[in-house]
């Protein structure tokens, strides 16, 4: 039943009708519904999804969660991701009122200006935090300039919301060996490259340092920013208590050279997933992960 479901989800059918009905009911009505739809969801246990979530959120806040502590993580993160959507969707077709869901603030403003040097190439990554195509179109509409390296194999529903992506004029590149080196071209030009990382790779044997447990998490990134000698700036969304999206950004990271390139490679990810798990907690309830981050992890709770 779970599969059918992410299955349906990520088809173009279940995008194409989430963004209808995003787009023509109102929030007013939306969110309630939205609350009503992620208590019953938490509460579905058996399925995949509230089970990747819960151990997701069971790690990433470190406590010792009652199993009805839990099942409120798992309702608060479905209700974030329901507001986000219907944020991103209901304001799509109306650019002043996306732009209104932003606070500009100072990370903001920078990502846009060193985006906009010609003299400074980087690697942006983000973890699957709240709005972030809400803030990703906003930002292009004021000026911020970057190609988005995106998941390899779409299927039709992520083609949809690849394309939905692409209006804000960005170029959106599925990993692949052009799109690596036109990557790699595009940062030592100095220009900006962009792209998440907290997706695990379940067929990946190699497991690295989140959370202070092993996770088969990408690296390619950080093989990437050395082999274009720029830094890797973090980039992370969360709604603040007045219900807009704002940004926080990391300064950026340079890469450390070791004689070893495993050590390297290794030494350079986790350093940067350190940032990155600073700013889930900071958030937890807006980390939208569904897939099961560390695999291999089955974290206990108190009944």
């Amino acid at each position: 039943m779970t599969t059918n479901l992410q299955t349906l989800a990520n088809s173009q059918f279940g995008v194409g009708l989430g963004l209808a009905a995003g787009q023509c009911i109102p929030p007013v009505l939306s969110y309630p519904l939205i609350k009503c739809a992620a208590k019953l969801l938490s509460r579905w246990e058996n399925s995949g999804l509230v089970q990747s979530v819960r151990r997701n959120q069971q790690i990433v806040r470190g406590e010792h969660l009652t199993s009805l502590d839990l099942q409120k993580a798992v309702e608060e993160v479905f209700i974030y991701a329901g507001r986000c959507f219907i944020d991103l969707y209901y304001n799509l077709k109306n650019p002043d009122a996306l732009q209104h869901k932003v606070l500009e603030n100072d990370s903001l403003r920078r990502l846009i200006t060193l985006s906009r040097d010609k003299n400074f190439g980087a690697f942006v990554v983000v973890p699957h935090m709240s709005n972030f195509d809400l803030m990703l179109l906003a930002g292009a509409a004021r000026g911020f300039k970057t190609k988005v390296l995106t998941f390899a194999k779409p299927t039709n529903g992520y083609q949809l919301q690849n394309n939905i992506r692409a209006t804000s004029g960005l170029e959106i590149m599925p990993v692949s060996k052009k799109a690596h080196i036109n990557a790699l071209k595009t940062m030592r030009n100095g220009g900006f490259v962009l792209t998440a990382i907290d997706r695990p790779i379940s067929s990946q044997a190699r497991k690295l340092n989140f959370f202070g447990r092993p996770s088969p998490l990408p690296d390619g990134y950080v093989r990437m920013a050395l082999r274009a000698d720029v830094p890797v700036m973090v980039a992370a969304v969360h709604m603040n208590k007045d219900g807009l999206y704002q940004l926080k950004l990391s300064d950026p990271v340079p890469m450390i050279r070791m004689t070893d390139p495993v050590k390297e490679v290794r030494y350079n990810t986790e350093k940067i997933l350190r940032i990155i798990e600073n700013y889930i907690r900071c958030h937890p309830s807006q980390w939208q992960m569904y897939y099961p981050v560390w695999p291999d992890e089955n974290p206990s709770f108190e009944g």
